[in-house]
């Protein structure tokens, strides 16, 4: 098999509650889920990053840089804290990952899900690798 291998910023998003919402209120869920597609769709791409898995209520997304990444999920948080909130956490972490028969796989997979599963709603966890970037980007950029 085949195996074609990438370093990525990998961002892991999760609706807190989606399934508790679903049991109580479908409408209501229907609307969140709409709303964070709708704003995911715009977001990713405009950052140049890719959605590669979606998991309904979450998804998995990657992008050339660490910076971008950040700066997406910040959009994307920013968009769903407009009207009615989706609560949304997201997880942030750069590291190998490799396709293999179009799926993706590798440790960081693995390492951004665990990350974006710690947060509450409407928060941005980002690992050591993520903020050693853009510390590092964000230096760099003074001079």
């Amino acid at each position: 098999m085949e195996q074609h291998r990438r370093l990525a910023a990998i961002l892991f998003t999760d609706i807190v509650g989606y399934s508790a919402v679903m049991q109580r209120d479908e409408h209501e869920a229907l609307h969140e889920i709409r709303r964070y597609i709708s704003v995911l769709h715009e977001a990713v791409p405009k950052h140049g990053g890719e959605i590669l898995n979606d998991y309904g209520d979450g998804s998995l997304c990657i992008f050339n840089s660490a910076l971008v990444a950040v700066q997406a999920a910040i959009d994307i948080q920013s968009a769903l804290r407009e009207q009615r909130v989706v609560p949304l956490r997201i997880g942030l972490h750069i590291g190998e990952v490799f396709f293999e028969e179009g799926k993706i796989m590798g440790d960081g997979v693995n390492v951004a899900s665990r990350i974006q599963s710690l947060g509450q709603a409407n928060t941005i966890l980002i690992s050591s690798e993520i903020h050693s970037k853009i510390r590092t980007t964000r230096n760099s950029a003074r001079y």
